[in-house]
């Protein structure tokens, strides 16, 4: 029996491009009604992005060297024969010398070849695997300055997708770009993917291809962006009708499958790693993974830094083999596991690395061996090996680590110093996303701050009461500007003016009124210059009417009073 894989990834934070603010919603809400409509098992669905957390220890932070490693992990051990397997990427994409890239978190525009994932390359790891149906979903952003002339992306990856006969759908055409969409909290392409999946437009190829090809332009015409249409390669065109999207349950005669209809209502907090907890197999990830850590008795091998194992598929290799598969282990990984080793030697010294050479310091105790457990000590390293920057998920499960130093350990008020501080770190992250009015997104972070310390808790508590009518208020206006682009018809300034008097209902100093002015200023505009269209026409009379419309305190007001007075002489 064939199974069904997912491996979505969406990205945010980039540490050299422009953020983005929909990616990860984006990853996280196709994984959510995948998993949702019963068609793929929670346990066979890779998320990957700033936020998703650790899978037995692996990292899912999509950096260039995890997304490298997870692909590898899939295409070379867990897909089986036949397998159905959809792999969907929102993020930056590039083109360097020729070549399509994706770029992972850390991927650095000046240094693509290396810092970035060749779209060939992912091309050739599904072409190489055992799965008999693959689909690429594309949301794939770019900047400016990466999307003039030659450096268009998307023409290669068009030609790979014939060439190798994987079937592939692209947020849009080369040359075009792909929109984020306040109001969707999506990007437009992958608000159209979704709305199509849950109407039963995906079961094949041929459906899909046919909805997102009409709902995707008629989206970016309705939030008023330029035309976006999407690119669906099929070849050779017989595929167009495989099923895509099995209609199965995921889950029969368990409580699982409450739990299916749950997740796809908590929406950014469904996440893999909940998902592995309840589902009733064991998750094959975790499973390989596992298997791997058990196999390795090396201190290189086994030390990682919370980053995903490479991947062994040779078999039963020969010792020379074994001995290169080590070494390359220890190369890879030797960066991190020397500065591990550095930072033990200068805070604990010679006693950790080689704990039998000293005596017990208990008075009387002659017994050479354990006076400072080495497991002990690295639990506070390894909640310091989880943490990265401005990630307040990371912070949870650095504080899950050092809790488990107890009572009585020498390690014991460090920890609590530190969980203190990695506290206060995400009720800083919190305030951060408040500060750029991300108000749903500031909740979700201090939701996450723990009980104990109990007064940064409580200052969570209290912001989180200050927030949830900021966020109700901003969801609500967000509707309101959505109800008035939704009025809008092209050519018509009486619809402009209608969306303008809905827009102004927002009132200065709540969420959305910035933008709010910023589309009647630009609705104004657009009546101004529909009056003058008319009065070049010759209908001095309805040009005069149209700018007319044009409401005052607007850039366009005083430019339409002066046409006005032109057009009556």
């Amino acid at each position: 029996m064939s199974n069904q894989w997912l491996i979505t990834i969406g990205i945010n934070q980039y540490q050299y491009f422009q953020p983005l603010n929909y990616a990860q919603a984006d990853a996280q809400g196709l994984w959510n009604l995948v998993v949702s409509k019963g068609s793929f098992l929670p346990d066979r669905c890779l998320l990957l992005t700033d936020t998703s957390p650790f899978i037995e220890g692996q990292s899912t932070y999509p950096s260039g060297e995890n997304l490298k490693q997870w692909l590898d992990h899939l295409c070379q051990q867990a897909i089986k024969q036949d397998d159905l397997v959809w792999f969907f990427f929102s993020g930056y994409g590039v083109k360097w010398e020729g070549e399509d890239y994706l770029m992972p978190i850390d991927g650095n525009p000046g240094d693509v070849s290396v810092t970035g994932i060749s779209i060939k390359e992912i091309y050739e790891k599904f072409k190489n695997s055992k799965a008999g149906t693959v689909l690429l979903l594309l949301d794939m952003n770019h900047q400016q300055e990466h999307q003039e002339g030659s450096t268009v992306v998307g023409n290669q990856t068009v030609e790979l997708a014939r060439e190798m006969e994987i079937p592939t759908v692209l947020s849009s055409q080369p040359g075009q770009f792909s929109y984020e969409i306040g109001e969707l909290q999506h990007g437009l392409f992958t608000a159209a993917l979704l709305e199509g999946l849950r109407s039963g437009a995906g079961l094949t190829l041929a459906s899909l291809k046919r909805y997102l090809s009409e709902r995707v332009p008629e989206l970016s015409q309705t939030h008023s962006r330029p035309l976006q249409e999407p690119v669906v390669v099929v070849n050779p065109p017989g595929k167009s009708h495989q099923v895509i999207l099995p209609e199965q349950p995921a889950f029969v005669g368990s409580s699982n499958g409450d739990w299916n209809q749950a997740s796809a209502q908590v929406g950014t907090a469904a996440t893999v790693a909940s998902a592995v907890a309840t589902s009733a197999g064991e998750n094959p990830f975790q499973t390989a993974l596992r298997n791997q850590q058990e196999a390795t008795t090396t201190p290189a091998a086994s030390t990682n830094n919370g980053q995903p194992k490479p991947v062994n598929t040779a078999g039963d290799d020969d010792e020379d083999e074994d001995k290169g598969n080590l070494w390359q282990q220890i190369l890879l990984w030797g960066g991190g596991l020397l500065l591990l080793v550095l930072l033990l030697l200068t805070t604990f010294g010679r006693n950790l690395l080689f704990p039998g050479s000293e005596q017990a310091e208990t008075p009387g105790d002659s017994t050479v061996g354990t006076v400072t457990p080495i497991s002990k000590l690295t639990a506070l390293d390894k909640a310091k090996v989880l943490l990265r920057n401005n990630q307040a998920n990371s912070y949870v499960l650095a504080i899950r680590q050092a809790n488990q130093i107890k009572p009585g350990d020498p390690l014991y008020r460090e920890a609590q110093a530190n969980i203190e501080r990695w506290s206060r770190s995400i009720l800083d992250v919190a305030q951060g996303r408040a500060n750029t009015r991300d108000y749903r997104g500031a909740i979700v972070a201090a939701e996450m701050v723990p009980q104990d310390p109990q007064p940064i808790y409580a200052d969570a508590e209290k912001l989180i009461r200050q927030w949830t009518p900021l966020a109700k208020k901003q969801q609500a206006n967000q509707v309101v500007l959505s109800t008035a682009r939704g009025l809008i018809r092209p050519n018509s300034a009486t619809s402009y003016a209608q969306a303008i008097k809905m827009a102004q209902k927002i009132p200065a100093g709540d969420p959305g009124y910035v933008q709010a002015q910023a589309l009647i200023t630009s609705w104004s505009q657009s009546i101004l210059n529909l009056a003058r269209q008319r009065a070049n026409e010759g209908n001095l009379a309805l040009a005069v009417q149209t700018a007319s419309l044009v409401p005052p305190n607007t850039p366009a007001y005083n430019q339409a009073k002066q046409a006005i007075a032109q057009w009556q002489k």
